[in-house]
């Protein structure tokens, strides 16, 4: 849609400017159509110069509630190192040194 309100305000605009010879008393044609000519470029270049900047972030409904315990939450796995999950190492864990082994023969 402002495809075609460009090109609608840019073909106005170079009709007054170029084609019409008359007047309308204090109302200067000319100048008019040069700035419906330039509001018209403006309204085809907006769209183009938009899609270069990044898109607006999509925001969702959230409770203070929510906000404080994502921070609080934040705060104490910052604070305290995880145990829930077991550390990454190299060699066997306890878990692997408790099973018997069977032996291969």
């Amino acid at each position: 849609m402002p495809i075609a309100g460009g090109v609608a305000l840019l073909t106005i605009g170079a009709i007054l400017t170029f084609a019409v010879t008359g007047s309308i008393r204090s109302i200067d044609l000319h100048a008019v159509g040069t700035i419906l000519m330039a509001a018209g470029a403006a309204v085809l270049l907006l769209p183009l110069v938009m899609r270069g900047m990044s898109p607006p972030k999509r925001w969702s409904a959230r409770s203070r509630q929510d906000a404080i315990d994502e921070a609080d939450d934040r705060r104490r796995n910052s604070a305290a190192p995880h145990h829930d999950s077991p550390p990454y190492t190299d060699g066997p864990t306890r878990q692997d040194r408790a099973r018997p082994r069977r032996s291969r023969r």
